[in-house]
């Protein structure tokens, strides 16, 4: 698990620190506070270790290009706009996100001369060498020179961050821009899905948390023929996934990565929209009950308060530690992050105040 991160010259985020993180992590605070640039942050660490972002079709084939075009898709590339990734623009300073994870302090960095992120990697005691994965090259951030790596160093690394490798490079974002995506990621998912037979879990979460008559699922053509969508099946006929509200889609969405998923993070964007309060229950039991068995950190921004308190209470009850934090913005771009224990949450409950609200106090 990830124990802390550090933020550096990303997006909204001059510098922000997160400490003490727990198995399933919840942000809040008000817009512009850095929620949401903080999971970006962690998916472009990620990137550092597997650049492709294969839930996607042609348009956006990696992870700097979503990061580009997640908020509003403009066709930016590394070329043309590489800078909105930078605070303040300004791209003399490399991007920068240390992580903790497994005692293990790795340092991720993305200059502006690279497109792709490079790794800190202490060669011959050099510390300002970096290393960029995609091609093993040595990259000297004072000297913007580059150097190709050794094979008993490109041995020793893989050895050395063996897990972490693994771990990160099966990050996923859950967003709504995956939302709309939800014919390629069926195209990605659905085989292994149903070799494993975890469309039992979708079907499951369409009964209970949304009253669909869901009797199977199935993967077929519809109109040209050659357009594959899934569909439910009903009791007196079938039913595009794509004809069902958002809150349904979103929870297909959810179980189905969250299934597939082991020993790494997964980053999800407000849950609560689009949900009504029973099928957000019943899809966070289903929900946990994997992040538990899949060995699954996640991060998660939410606006609100209701989803906080739903998640608290099944997580007591599945035996999954929670942890809560407010996201304060200062003028000049510090994050302030404080965590918010269950018992200050109870004490600012009985005194009528929405922690929601913390910056005003």
């Amino acid at each position: 698990m990830i124990s802390s991160v550090s933020v550096k010259n990303y997006r909204g985020i001059r510098c922000c620190r997160v400490e003490n993180l727990k198995s399933v992590n919840v942000f809040i605070g008000r817009n512009n506070s850095g929620k949401s640039s903080f999971l970006e942050s962690l998916y472009l660490a990620s990137a550092a270790f597997s650049f492709e972002e294969k839930l996607f079709n042609g348009k956006i084939n990696n992870k700097i290009d979503y990061l580009l075009n997640r908020r509003c898709f403009r066709n930016y590339t590394w070329d043309t706009a590489k800078e909105v990734l930078w605070y303040e623009y300004n791209t003399d300073v490399p991007i920068s996100v240390e992580i903790k994870i497994n005692s293990k302090n790795l340092e991720i960095k993305l200059v502006s001369l690279l497109q792709y992120p490079v790794l800190k990697f202490g060669v011959n005691d050099r510390s300002h060498e970096y290393i960029n994965l995609r091609s093993w090259k040595l990259l000297d951030i004072a000297n913007k020179s580059f150097v190709t790596i050794a094979p008993d160093s490109k041995s020793q690394f893989i050895k050395r961050y063996e897990k972490e490798i693994e771990f990160f490079s099966k990050t996923r974002f859950i967003d709504d821009t995956l939302l709309r995506e939800m014919d390629v990621v069926e195209k990605r998912l659905w085989n292994s899905l149903l070799k494993k037979r975890y469309d039992k879990l979708v079907v499951e979460v369409l009964r209970k948390g949304y009253e669909v008559e869901v009797e199977d699922l199935t993967y077929t053509t519809y109109d040209d023929g050659k357009t594959y969508q899934l569909a439910v099946k009903l009791p007196l006929t079938s039913l595009r996934v794509d004809d069902l509200g958002d809150g349904a889609r979103y929870a297909i969405l959810l179980i189905m990565v969250a299934a597939l998923s082991k020993d790494t993070i997964l980053l999800i964007e407000e849950p609560e929209n689009h949900q009504h309060p029973t099928g957000l229950l019943r899809t966070l039991k289903m929900f946990l009950d994997l992040v538990k068995k899949n060995n699954i950190q996640t991060f998660i921004t939410t606006h609100s308060l209701e989803f906080i308190k739903l998640l608290q209470k099944t997580a007591e009850d599945k035996k999954v530690d929670v942890g809560v934090y407010f996201f304060e913005r200062e003028e000049d771009g510090s994050v302030d992050v404080r965590e918010i224990t269950g018992e200050n949450m109870e004490v600012l409950e009985k005194l009528g105040f929405d922690p929601r609200f913390l910056d005003l106090i």
